[in-house]
């Protein structure tokens, strides 16, 4: 006798052994189920932060992506920039933080 499993999505019974439904071609594993459920979010999210993006923001995602020498450089001379930036911007709030007590 075959092993057989009750197809979640269609509910008929198929072949146990394989991993979709001979039917409806669904998963029929619920491990497999809540690993494409879980990239499927994961997907849908990245696709939510990339379309909330600046255009600058773009941009040095692009310049970080990129496989260009001169792009990466370029990148990492902005993000020393900015980290400077934010350094100095940050101890200027830190001294008028104890300047007023």
């Amino acid at each position: 006798m075959i092993n057989q499993k009750k197809c979640p999505a269609c509910g008929k019974w198929t072949d146990g052994s394989k991993q979709r439904c001979v039917f409806c071609n669904s998963l029929i594993d619920p491990q497999l189920i809540a690993e494409e459920d879980s990239r499927k979010r994961a997907e849908k999210s990245r696709q939510e932060r990339l379309a909330s993006e600046s255009k600058f923001e773009k941009y040095l995602r692009k310049l970080k992506e990129s496989d260009k020498p001169g792009y990466t450089l370029l990148f990492k001379i902005l993000n020393t920039l900015f980290n400077i930036y934010m350094a100095v911007l940050s101890f200027f709030i830190w001294l008028i933080a104890l300047i007023s007590g």
